[in-house]
């Protein structure tokens, strides 16, 4: 898998939108999609992943190029395709004008009972939405324009029976404990409101968002998809301890561009934990100034109450008028002051 103008131009935002970049890129390698799929979609569940990777997924995957809104360019079609905004986090800039991008996306052929089922599949990675409601809402939106593109391009005028089945599958990390390591889908339903009245499932089902929030890979089952991609985005791994645990636990071969990869994202991960580490160090040291700076504030101020105390036969309260000290800077004051004076 080449590097296209895109990931050329993320090299110059930043490590944490090349990392981000990264991500992306190994996630859509064959061996990885494939067993997306077998453990997020319902129909590639009984498919032995060898053949997902080899016969049902087609062409290939196409990453932050493919505008979410039909009348947007794509990346590959717009002029200028280095100008980005916000170190290139695709999920809310673009190259033109600010608009949204797929992570990855691309379509698959699932063997069905009567004739493969067409499928278009939208993988998104991020860090894990506090707000739940958005990112459904969110996700909603994908799906829907999943849907309404297809017009002109999988199908024409009014034969919607053509209509290619749509999975956004969004895989969230940094989930909080409660969410951490779970499987959510979201697919439409029939009610039978009044009567019995039913219709073929495969007549409306053609919407599925999935939700896969990662946690600690020791708290997931052994071979499951969580556990795999856990393993595969986790930044407190080595390389050489990942590579080991995707062949030896998954079968996922080590191509040279995947080994690169990974390489790349443990350490582009090292790095910005390191430059994290030394921000907070930098940050903990204005703060110890700062907190040293407010006990010689304190001590002093004490000292200059207790020489008004003892040169001029003042009370305590009246130095602290004399020094204007604010009212709700006294109780602490006259604590200390007592403290000091029933010491001596």
């Amino acid at each position: 898998m080449g590097r296209n103008s895109l990931s050329k131009a993320i090299d110059a935002a930043g490590p944490e939108a090349r990392h981000d970049e990264c991500v992306k890129r190994i996630l859509s390698h064959l061996p990885i999609l494939a067993r997306i799929l077998k453990g997020c979609a319902d129909e590639f569940k009984d498919v032995p992943v060898e053949r997902i990777e080899k016969e049902c997924i087609e062409k290939e995957p196409q990453i932050s190029t493919v505008a979410l809104d039909q009348d947007d360019l794509d990346a590959d079609e717009a002029p200028g395709v280095g100008r980005r905004i916000k170190g290139l986090n695709t999920e809310d800039s673009s190259i033109k004008e600010g608009k949204i991008f797929y992570d990855i996306r691309f379509t698959a052929v699932a063997p069905g009972t009567k004739e493969p089922i067409p499928l278009i599949i939208n993988i998104e990675a991020q860090n894990t939405s506090r707000d739940t409601r958005l990112l459904l809402r969110r996700s909603i939106y994908y799906v829907d324009r999943m849907v309404s593109a297809q017009k002109n391009t999988v199908f024409t005028g009014n034969d919607y029976r053509k209509i290619r089945k749509v999975y956004s599958i969004w895989i969230l990390t940094d989930a909080p404990k409660k969410e951490a390591n779970t499987i959510t889908r979201y697919k439409i339903s029939e009610e039978r409101v009044v009567g019995s009245v039913s219709a073929p499932t495969d007549a409306y089902d053609v919407q599925t968002i999935v939700m896969l929030r990662l946690g600690p890979q020791d708290q997931t089952e052994p071979g499951s998809i969580l556990r795999l991609l856990d393993v595969l985005i986790s930044s407190e791994l080595q390389p050489a301890e990942k590579k080991a645990i995707l062949t030896k636990d998954f079968d996922v071969p080590m191509t040279t561009s995947l080994n690169e990869e990974v390489n790349e994202m443990c350490n582009l991960a090292e790095g910005i934990r390191e430059k994290a580490e030394k921000r907070g160090e930098k940050r903990g040291e204005k703060r110890g100034e700062k907190r040293g700076e407010k006990r010689a504030t304190l001590e002093t101020r004490i000292e200059d109450v207790l020489n008004l105390m003892k040169s001029l036969k003042m009370s305590a309260e009246d130095a602290l008028d004399a020094l204007r000290v604010p009212l709700k800077s006294r109780n602490a004051l006259l604590k200390s002051i007592n403290e000091r004076l029933a010491a001596e």
